[in-house]
């Protein structure tokens, strides 16, 4: 059974910057060499010994508008037998949500009844070929997941879609801050060991598209192992 994981439901938003306010990376390194050596790192990567599972479970995280949810879709549609779980759809559709927080503008997840909804629909079992997608990480079973894509955007790229999407004022600027801070990274690298924690650029179609190929190329490595 799985460990119980404690509520977590919202973060605290970073001090308020502006939109044009350039990202930063605790490694040391510019954003953009970090995301693509996530691209490359990806494709390098091939099955552990340490994992039983038949088909590799991937999870794509980022902050809201880095395109989790085209990118999970896309690496679903194009690998037979893969499946894909929206966390938020799941959510909703499940009946698995709890208050509505006024302050940031969205619904809080009943996260024990999520994580116990895919413990039972796929992540649990050793069959894998579970492509998750939510804005969190440190959620979920570190044992659930073989590679963790955590993408990022420009923040002026990401401020329009959040624009696009209708959101707030106030919500837009608190997920650019997030962004800028590189919050979903560092979550990411602090719940998952670092050498499966792959960060990729997710400015334009064409990122899109490599990601995508990258995903699809790690899954069939996975398939026939060197």
């Amino acid at each position: 059974p799985r460990a119980n994981t404690p509520k977590v439901q919202n973060r605290p938003s970073p001090p308020t910057l502006s939109r044009a306010s350039p990202s930063a990376s605790s490694t040391g390194e510019t954003p953009a060499l970090e995301r693509e050596k996530g691209v490359t790192g990806i494709i390098r990567m091939g099955k552990s010994a340490a994992t039983p599972r038949r088909k590799p479970n991937v999870l794509i995280t980022g902050t809201p508008g880095t395109g989790k949810s085209s990118l999970a879709e896309r690496v679903a549609a194009a690998v037979e037998g893969f499946k894909r779980i929206d966390v938020s759809q799941l959510a909703k559709e499940q009946d698995m949500l709890e208050e509505f927080d006024e302050e940031l503008d969205t619904h809080v997840i009943d996260e024990d009844k999520v994580l116990d909804h895919m413990e039972e629909h796929g992540l649990g079992g050793d069959a894998g070929g579970v492509v998750v997608d939510y804005h969190g990480c440190d959620l979920f079973p570190e044992r659930w997941f073989d590679l963790v894509v955590v993408l990022t955007c420009d923040n002026t790229v990401l401020y329009d879609r959040l624009q696009a999407r209708g959101y707030s004022e106030s919500k837009i600027r608190g997920n650019v801050e997030c962004e800028i801070f590189q919050t979903l990274v560092e979550e990411a690298k602090d719940s998952y060991d670092e050498s499966i924690v792959k960060v990729c650029a997710s400015d334009t179609i064409d990122d899109m598209e490599e990601n995508e190929k990258a995903i699809v190329e790690f899954i069939g490595a996975w398939k026939s192992p060197v």
